[in-house]
């Protein structure tokens, strides 16, 4: 089953599409906190991220140049 980490500032929005995949098979993550997405998609290694440009602390195109650096995640396809 493929994993799907889902990142954006607003719960309503998470939970929606988590939900939404989790109807066609996926197995979803939902986050609203940039660092503690980045710390567990360096642990679980998901196979896609959804990430939101409009982030509070540290912002969507931030956290893509993080784990473009970052060797064990840096190949994952990420969607804004």
């Amino acid at each position: 089953m493929h994993k799907i980490f889902v990142l954006d500032d607003e719960p309503d929005v998470t939970e929606l599409l988590k939900y939404s995949l989790e109807l066609k098979g996926y197995n979803v993550h939902a986050f609203n906190n940039s660092l503690e997405f980045i710390s567990k998609a360096r642990d679980v290694v998901p196979d896609l991220m959804i990430l939101d440009v409009m982030m509070p602390d540290l912002d969507g195109i931030q956290l893509c140049k993080l784990i473009r650096i970052d060797h064990k995640i840096n190949s994952k396809p990420i969607i804004f």
